[in-house]
Parts: C-alpha cells; sequence; structure tokens
C-alpha cells in the first residue's frame, strides 16, 4: 500500500488533508493508517475512540492521558516488552509530555531495535525530537546515522520523508547546513506545501540566518487573513509555536513589546518548552544576583 501522500501531507502539518486522503481507502484499515488516522483527529480535535484493535485501544488510551496527564494507564496499556512501534510511538510521546526524557528515549530504542519495521522511522523521528529537547544533539545524531546505515537498502520513498524531517531538525539544532541543504529543505517546503508548519520551519530558519526582512514578511503572511482567519482552526493549533518564534525575531529587532508576548505565551501555554526555558535561566540568574549582593 502507498502511504506517500498521507505522510506528506502529515509531516506538512495538512491533518485534514490527511483525513481525507485516508478516507480514500474506504473500509481498508491497517495500523500505519489508524496512526496517522488518530494523529490527525488528536490534532484537529476531532478524534473518534475505537477499539478494534491494539492501536486503536492504546490511542484511547492516550486520548485519556492528553486530558489528564496521568500515565499508569497508559503504561498498563502499553508494555514495552510486547508492543508495537507504533504503540511504543505514543507511550514515549507521553513520557516525553512529562519531561521524562530518558524514559521516552529507552521507549523508542525498545521499539527500533525490534524485529518489526513498520512504524520505525516514526520512533526514530520521535527519539530524535526527544534528545534535542533534552540537550542531547550528539545522541539523535548518532541514532539517526545508525539507522540509516542500517536501513539503507531497505528505506521506502514514503520513509524518507521522515528520515529527511530528522535529519533537518538534527541540522537545526547544530547549526549544520544552515544556509545551505537545509535551508533549501524548508524553503522548498514551504512552497510546495505552504501550510502552518512548514511556514514556521522556514521563518524558524530565517530568524536562525538573522534574515530578519525575510523572517517578518514571514510573520506578515502567517498573520493575514488567508492564515490566521481562513484557517482559523490550524492557526489556533500553531498559536504557541508562532509566538516562540516571534520572540527571538522581536529580540533581534529590538522590539519593546517582546516581554508583553513572552507573558502572553506564559498565560496560554505554562507548559510551553520556551517557557520552562526562560523561567529556569531567570531562576538561575536571580540566583547569581543573589549570591553577589549578599
Amino acid at each position: 500500500m502507498n502511504y506517500f501522500t498521507i505522510k506528506q501531507n502529515y509531516y506538512a502539518g495538512d491533518f485534514l488533508q490527511v483525513l481525507q486522503e485516508i478516507g480514500k481507502f474506504n473500509k481498508v484499515s491497517d495500523d500505519t493508517l489508524v496512526f496517522y488516522k488518530s494523529q490527525s483527529q488528536l490534532e484537529t480535535r476531532q478524534f473518534e475512540a475505537q477499539d478494534n484493535s491494539a492501536l486503536e485501544k492504546a490511542f484511547t488510551v492516550y486520548h485519556e492521558f492528553l486530558k489528564n496527564k496521568e500515565i499508569g494507564p497508559v503504561r498498563e496499556q502499553i508494555p514495552k516488552e510486547s508492543s508495537s512501534p507504533f504503540e511504543l510511538y505514543l507511550l514515549g510521546s507521553a513520557e516525553a509530555m512529562l519531561g521524562q526524557f530518558e524514559d521516552a528515549l529507552m521507549t523508542c530504542v525498545q521499539g527500533i531495535d525490534s524485529d518489526e519495521s513498520v512504524g520505525t522511522p516514526e520512533l526514530l523521528l520521535l527519539a530524535v525530537q526527544v534528545a534535542l529537547l533534552n540537550g542531547q544533539a550528539s545522541t539523535a545524531q548518532t541514532m539517526l546515522e545508525n539507522y540509516s546505515a542500517a536501513n539503507e537498502d531497505t528505506i521506502s520513498s514514503d520513509d524518507e520523508i521522515i528520515i529527511s524531517l530528522s535529519e533537518s531538525y538534527v541540522k537545526f539544532s547544530t547549526n549544520q547546513e544552515t544556509t545551505r541543504s537545509n535551508f533549501y529543505y524548508f524553503e522548498e517546503l514551504s512552497q510546495t506545501f505552504p501550510t502552518w508548519k512548514t511556514q514556521l520551519g522556514l521563518l524558524n530558519l530565517h530568524v536562525q540566518q538573522g534574515n530578519l526582512p525575510e523572517a517578518q514578511s514571514l510573520v506578515n503572511t502567517l498573520e493575514s487573513d488567508y492564515y490566521s482567519v481562513e484557517q482559523k482552526q490550524v492557526a489556533h493549533l500553531y498559536k504557541q509555536h508562532f509566538m516562540t518564534s516571534k520572540i527571538p525575531l522581536l529580540i533581534a529587532q529590538g522590539d519593546k513589546e517582546v516581554q508583553q508576548l513572552r507573558e502572553k505565551l506564559k498565560q496560554e501555554a505554562p507548559e510551553n518548552s520556551y517557557v520552562k526555558s526562560n523561567r529556569e535561566a531567570n531562576a538561575k540568574f536571580d540566583e547569581v544576583v543573589a549570591k553577589y549582593s549578599s
């Protein structure tokens, strides 16, 4: 079965289109379709619980976790030793959301090293994201290189989408190919699939390079009626990420509204990783000030 269009739209952030594409399969279903359908339903807040398979049951429990952050039922439903890579993806995601990054990485490794190949590229992407969130860029790069080398002859065209995205995250985090291949990757994505997600990716690349006029132009684009009004539902999904991307741009521009935007992000998304990092940095600064002023 060809999943290329489904995965292409999913990783471009067009979740509604993913659901339309999966709908074309009518009553045909497998774990890959269940995974992308359920993930897209969660992203668009249209989740419909099913219990026809182990993966569907895992998604039902995971959906409850997203509301109550109780990981116990997730671990009970998804034992590491006997669950599929797609199921382990949900467990690893839950662990990462709670800041349990080492546990999440071990969960990913459990699935990546299993004999089951379906779902392992998705687990690799999650592992790379978790490692980068945990400040382990070298670990992320090593995992990516090892997986690519071990599966060089078996990676399908639709899985190449996931591998390329994993590679781009590592390069962005480690400032590799910033003005070359990694920039062109996001630029091509944003032109081919001009979605909220791809435009934000390109915005972050421009901010990273100090291309302030280009970055501001993308901000203006995302604040236009086409993106903010006509795509209101999608805009809401990416609102906190948009604010996070705008903060370093405002700092670089010397804009006095940056603190106001920080406070807004703190109020609307208190669990945002930038909010947490900023809070920790301020706490350390206060400790230094207190130490040398006493």
